[in-house]
């Protein structure tokens, strides 16, 4: 079992003996509070109305002996109204009782008695109450003092109330008794339950700090011996199965890994002193390239500036003439929309003059009806003879009216017909030109959608040339920059074959122990693949 797992487990039984702990208090103060609460809510209100019961039997037997005593039948009323009330109250307070407030069966018991006595008290009312108006006193002290008459009967409750409410009282005292011992009985559970809890969880934890304290005194011991020696062949005792077992050979395997890698740094640092004096050489030549190059740049960066000019200047005139081609455009536009307007006014002018020819071919009948009835008229003022003969110069005049009408409605209506003609050949000479100006307009379009299109190439062409030119220049400075890193390098070189002396002058103060030199190609390796 690890550290982890036992510090679980002692942390595990202590939430879990807490948690019994609080549910079994909880479930004991859940008890006291019930009986407590049983206490408050039947035992005290039983006491109460048991004593006030009480109170009203022995003023019911009051009320029968001032009933006796009285002569006054006025008073003798009252009180027998009284008295009825009383016994009615004892009743509904029995009732209550029974209903609410009776503790167990034995209360129960009595208040059932109780009200079976509250009975006999009204069936003996009437005797008592006669005699007693009747002043009758041997039948009133008989039943007020007799063993079977009705102050017997009050007696008996009376009798009857005290016994319940020693039986209350008893029955509270006992559960009193009851919390006591269950107090007592829980005080001590919880002292042994918690002294069990501290003991066992005191052993395990006084364990596991001394396991853990001896393990680390020990691999303490281990890493200052080999850190004083620099003897990296030490190793700390890892046979536990814990995390300090972990922690051991986890330093272990690190010891070992450090003591390849010493190995290889030494091998390393002698192959760094060999490839410092090539890097040496290697760089001299690269500084007399490096030259060169940065003079064919600046020739390069020369003819791009003024390649980049010219290409600045195209890209001006394409967007010039862009501009003068969005402009015929929009002119085209409006020339369309314009030729479109007039095509829609030559048709409504032809739909007027349509309407016109129908309202002149109306007239031409009208007048044609006008001729006949003129006709008819003439001819009937002919049969009339010299009276109609007014009549009939009349019907003449409306005659050639109509006639002269129909003349002049069919000249207008050859007219219009003619204009309409026309017109229609206006409408399509129109629609003809809307068509020639709509493919105009596309052409302008597509015109000008070129330029745009060329104006853009020329723009990003003049922006990819600046780019090269940018590029090139910033070659000519890495250039010089490099021929300035060349030189460093050269003396980082040397500097280099001095550093590769000094690690193996510490390398070789280590105690590695054993031939370490076949893990070394090992890791030299993994750092070649690193660099790869």
């Amino acid at each position: 079992m690890n550290i982890t797992q036992r510090l679980i487990l002692s942390y595990s039984l202590l939430i879990t003996s807490l948690i019994s702990l609080v549910i079994a208090a909880v479930l004991i103060m859940s008890g006291f509070q019930g009986r407590f609460q049983y206490v408050q809510e039947h035992a005290i209100p039983s006491i109460i109305d048991l004593g006030d019961m009480i109170d009203k039997s022995d003023s019911l037997i009051i009320w029968l002996y001032r009933h006796q005593s009285s002569t006054n039948k006025e008073k003798q009323m009252q009180i027998e109204k009284q008295i009825n009330q009383t016994i009615e109250n004892l009743r509904q307070s029995n009732l209550r009782y029974l209903k609410n407030s009776t503790s167990n069966d034995r209360d129960r018991q009595l208040t059932e008695n109780a009200l079976n006595i509250i009975d006999t008290l009204r069936g003996k009312l009437p005797i008592f109450i006669t005699g007693s108006i009747a002043q009758d006193d041997a039948i009133t002290l008989r039943e007020l003092q007799g063993n079977k008459g009705i102050g017997q009967a009050a007696r008996d409750l009376i009798a009857n109330y005290r016994v319940q409410l020693k039986h209350n009282m008893e029955y509270g005292e006992n559960l009193e008794r009851y919390n006591k011992r269950i107090y007592h009985l829980t005080f001590w559970s919880m002292i042994i339950a918690a002294s069990a809890i501290v003991l066992i969880l005191s052993v395990l934890t006084l364990r596991t700090i001394l396991g853990i304290r001896n393990s680390l005194n020990a691999i303490r011991d281990t890493m200052a011996r080999s850190s004083a020696a620099l003897d990296l062949t030490r190793r700390v005792d890892d046979a536990r199965n814990d995390e300090i077992g972990l922690t051991a050979r986890a330093y272990n395997h690190l010891v070992s890994n450090v003591a390849s890698s010493l190995a290889a740094v030494s091998m390393a640092s002698q192959s760094v002193s060999t490839a410092s004096s090539q890097i040496s050489a290697g760089n001299e030549d690269l500084s007399s390239r490096t030259e060169e190059q940065a003079a064919s740049l600046e020739e390069t960066a020369a003819s791009m500036s003024q390649l980049t000019e010219t290409v600045r200047q195209t890209a001006e005139n394409t967007r010039i003439a862009s501009e003068l081609s969005t402009n015929v455009r929009n002119i085209s536009d409006n020339s369309t929309e314009k030729v479109a307007t007039m095509l829609a006014t030559m048709s409504d002018i032809r739909a007027s003059s349509a309407k016109i020819t129908d309202i002149i071919s109306l007239i031409e009948g009208i007048a044609f009806q006008t001729n006949i009835l003129a006709l008819n008229a003439a001819v009937e003022a002919a049969r009339a003879g010299e009276q109609g003969r007014g009549f009939a110069v009349v019907a003449g005049e409306v005659r050639n009216l109509a006639q002269r009408s129909s003349t002049s409605a069919r000249e207008i209506k050859m007219l219009i017909e003619s204009s309409m003609q026309f017109i229609q050949t206006g409408v399509e000479q129109a629609e003809d030109v809307g068509k020639n100006m709509r493919h105009m307009n596309d052409a302008v379009r597509q015109v000008t959608d070129l330029i745009n299109e060329i104006s853009g190439a020329a723009h990003e062409q003049m922006l990819g040339i600046g780019q090269i030119n940018q590029a090139v220049n910033e070659m000519d400075s890495v250039t010089q920059q490099n021929a300035s890193l060349v030189e460093e390098a050269s003396a980082a070189s040397a500097s280099l074959m001095e550093q590769a002396d000094v690690l193996n002058q510490l390398v070789s103060k280590f105690i590695i122990g054993g031939d370490l030199s076949e893990t070394a190609p090992g890791v030299e390796n993994e750092k070649s693949a690193a660099m790869v």
